[in-house]
């Protein structure tokens, strides 16, 4: 319905709900009709203009309308147009949606297929990266486990160094002794120079340089036992032999037979005895003697 139907619409409407009042004002009031048809100023207790007046009124008011609505025709015939010219744009701009529309479709589907092969490949790409979290977890495991073999042997490595450190400290002192050593080894192949002996001469029955005391001398039948201040502890072996001295005087030489830690027992040797050997004389080996009379030269 285009306005003018409305505002004729609205017209009969107003029309009907004037007719109507005045029917409902006929049936609900018994008045002068003529008065209130006739009356042209409102009443003293406030009665209403009469209807005639308002009827010229109402015509007055109509007339004003038709103009309003022959104005308003006018304007809607110019509208008409315009909305006539701007359908022709649209309709034109609406083929040209459809066609845009169309190609859209086109696309859609294309895109819809597009994005079909995209999930595909995502939904293999996330197969592929499930893969690679299981093998990352299995690496994190694996490095954990390698860290704390490193762990361990780093450990292992300090220890390594400290004693590294340790050892060549220890080098060092052995090479502080390897000196010393040296250093006696030349001096004792002088003493073996001086005393006429090689680094081949057999040392098995040649007891250390050593001296001690006779504590004890004991006859038994034909031989003479002696018991000595000098023991294993001190390197005297079994079947080393002694010399006996009383100041400067020799008086033969004892076959150790027997040896403790702290003492030893000695054999007399009848055969090379030069004087009576006794308690609290001196007991020395062949190469102290040497020995002694080397360094004091």
């Amino acid at each position: 319905m285009n306005l003018v139907g409305k505002i004729f619409v609205f017209l009969i409407f107003c029309m009907s709900v004037v007719f109507m009042s005045f029917a409902v004002m006929i049936y609900a009031t018994h008045k002068n009709w003529r008065d209130e048809v006739l009356r042209q100023d409102v009443g003293p207790r406030g009665e209403k203009i009469g209807w005639k007046k308002r009827l010229e009124d109402e015509k007055r008011k109509n007339v004003e309308l038709q103009a309003q609505k022959e104005n308003l025709q006018n304007q809607i015939a110019t509208q008409e147009a315009a909305k006539r010219q701007e359908i022709a744009k649209l309709e034109a701009e609406y083929g040209r949606l459809q066609d845009e529309n169309a190609q859209l479709e086109d696309t859609y589907v294309e895109k819809t297929r597009e994005l079909s092969d995209l999930l595909a490949k995502v939904q293999a790409q996330q197969d592929v990266l499930e893969a690679l979290r299981e093998e990352n977890e299995k690496m994190r495991v694996d490095i954990a486990t390698t860290r704390g073999v490193i762990d361990e042997q780093l450990e292992k490595y300090l220890i390594q160094t400290e004693q590294l450190h340790q050892a060549q400290g220890e080098l060092k002192r052995l090479e502080e002794r390897k000196g010393q050593l040296l250093e006696e080894l030349a001096l004792a192949e002088r003493v073996l120079q001086a005393n006429d002996l090689t680094k081949n001469t057999p040392v098995d029955d040649t007891p250390p340089p050593i001296d001690g005391v006779i504590t004890a001398v004991k006859r038994m039948k034909d031989n003479i036992y002696v018991e000595v201040t000098v023991g294993s502890d001190d390197g005297i072996r079994q079947g080393n032999k002694m010399e006996v001295y009383r100041g400067g005087q020799y008086l033969g030489q004892i076959e150790i037979v027997r040896t403790a830690p702290d003492k030893s027992v000695g054999r007399v040797d009848r055969s090379r005895q030069q004087g009576e050997i006794r308690a609290r004389d001196r007991v020395e080996t062949r190469r102290n003697l040497k020995f002694t009379a080397d360094l004091s030269s």
